[in-house]
């Protein structure tokens, strides 16, 4: 039965019916598609692009948080030595790596292709890459049983050059390491309302709640408030000062 699925017959010029036997027709066929295939493979992992780049990533959980501040948490990781030396060993490490990848282009084949497969792939301004993740709930369900389990999720990401690292350790020095800069820069901001500057400022605005217009000459329920809020780099200076009651400031604050 076999035999015959695989037989053609056909009448030849004689009138004979003659039996073609297409068994070794067929494998060959099958053959040569596996072997076209397999070259095709070939040759795309032989074009393919070798390199990969050795970013540096850490990651931040920030599950159960809101407002997360990723300079901040940059600031904190690298505030401690054996993270800043993690760091370091990281930058030798990809120096390290594009000298060997420069040493192999010089006698690699196809080296033309390998030039500009390599210049695709560095990536020195985005070397030092800091993650936020959040752990997520997840459910799967067998034999109509919910059961859950927890995935973490990528919430964002901060990629940056080794310059941008350097500078924000040096401005860390700079400070001693007391603080974040974002902190540090909140803390002297706050040192420089001075009663000075509060009388200057209620004086210029009237007394006057500069949302609902409430005077306030006796300066009770009376707030200065910085515009741009000192969290998010606003400095202590008039033009960034004004004159709000409790109530406005407490809702502006809210928001």
């Amino acid at each position: 039965m076999g035999a015959i699925l695989f037989t053609y017959y056909h009448v030849d010029k004689w009138g004979n019916l003659v039996a073609v036997d297409l068994l070794p027709y067929i494998v060959a066929a099958v053959v040569s598609i596996v072997l076209i295939c397999c070259v095709v493979s070939l040759v795309r992992r032989v074009l393919a692009n070798p390199f990969h780049y050795p970013y540096f990533v850490e990651r931040f959980d920030v599950s159960g948080r809101r407002n997360v501040k990723i300079n901040d948490l940059i600031d904190r990781f690298m505030l401690e030595p054996a993270n800043w030396e993690k760091i370091v060993a990281e930058r030798s490490y990809i120096q390290e790596w594009k000298a060997q990848q420069e040493e192999y282009l010089k006698t690699c084949s196809l080296r033309k292709r390998r030039e500009r497969q390599y210049a695709e792939t560095l990536d020195d301004a985005h070397a030092f890459q800091f993650v936020t993740c959040r752990e997520q709930t997840r459910y799967r369900q067998r034999n109509y049983v919910k059961t859950s389990y927890k995935v973490s999720v990528d919430d964002s990401v901060m990629a940056v050059s080794w310059d941008w690292v350097v500078n924000r350790r040096n401005r860390l020095a700079a400070i001693n390491d007391e603080a974040t800069l974002r902190d540090y820069h909140a803390r002297n901001q706050r040192k420089l309302m001075t009663k000075q500057l509060r009388e200057q400022i209620a004086r210029r605005d009237n007394y006057t709640c500069q949302m609902c217009g409430k005077y306030m000459p006796d300066g009770v329920g009376l707030h200065i408030d910085h515009i741009v809020p000192v969290a998010r780099g606003g400095k202590t200076v008039p033009s960034n000062l004004q004159v709000l009651c409790s109530k406005c400031n407490g809702r502006k604050g809210a928001r």
